[in-house]
């Protein structure tokens, strides 16, 4: 039996550059909470930039791709990265030529203007901004940090760290977390707090960052609009996004 359900938000909730769910999928949420079940935002954004959402309250967010859990009233979890790894990660940057945005609970920032960086955050209806304060931000506690890289730079800008590993939904740009986190890591202290186990989760997503939670859960939807090795590993294909595939896949499993 499925008690807790999660979802990732850009092109699962919803549409790559929206920001409001569509009205079916919000009615859909809602029959969920009615027979008991949680629901849970599985995200790679910072808390201050998760979407609060007319007409449905969501049970707890799993933000920073897991490295920051919450719910309403409290914080479950939360896992910053190791500051000389920061460092030496924008040092690499750097040598790329890259700009590197730093994402805290209340604030993100980047050091310098990068069009790369600058198409990343638009794809999900955001703005990044440079900080005047980079290096005072460094400082203090970070949980994400982003770059506009491909795959095939990943080694180098990882480079002479070893707490650091990519996050990865676009193939232009990326997420960069802890090598201890991972939206399976903060699916797993959700399940903890709510005292559930794998196989009563259920989770959607479509991006690769959304690979490590399909596969942790009991039950991984795949969005029709999914890459294809998110697909691979799902255990079940819904709909796109674009065609309320949460709400198809609820109800294929019976849920609603």
């Amino acid at each position: 039996m499925i008690k807790i359900l999660f979802f990732d938000i850009d092109g699962t909730l919803l549409e790559f550059g929206k920001k409001e769910m569509h009205p079916e999928l919000i009615d859909a949420l809602n029959k969920v909470k009615k027979k008991g079940i949680k629901i849970i935002l599985a995200t790679g954004r910072p808390p201050f930039i998760v979407p609060k959402f007319h007409g449905i309250e969501f049970d707890g967010v799993l933000s920073f791709n897991g490295s920051y859990c919450f719910t309403p009233n409290e914080l479950i979890y939360k896992n910053p990265l190791n500051k000389k790894d920061i460092q030496t990660f924008v040092d690499n940057a750097k040598k790329l030529k890259k700009a590197v945005t730093l994402a805290g609970i209340n604030k993100m920032g980047c050091n310098f203007e990068d069009e790369g960086l600058k198409e990343y955050f638009t794809v999900a209806g955001q703005h990044v901004h440079v900080l005047d304060e980079f290096n005072d931000f460094m400082k203090e506690e970070i949980y994400q940090m982003m770059v506009a890289t491909t795959e095939d730079q990943n080694e180098l800008i990882l480079e002479n760290t070893t707490t650091l590993k990519v996050a990865r939904w676009w193939d232009k740009a990326c997420d960069i977390i802890s090598c201890n986190g991972g939206k399976d890591i903060g699916i797993q202290k959700i399940l903890d707090y709510f005292n559930f186990n794998k196989e009563e989760a259920m989770a959607f997503g479509d991006g690769g960052n959304d690979i490590s939670m399909l596969k942790y859960v009991g039950t991984g939807v795949a969005m029709g609009n999914a890459k294809d090795d998110v697909k691979a590993i799902a255990d079940y294909i819904t709909d796109s996004v674009q065609e309320d595939g949460i709400v198809s896949a609820l109800k294929h499993f019976n849920i609603i």
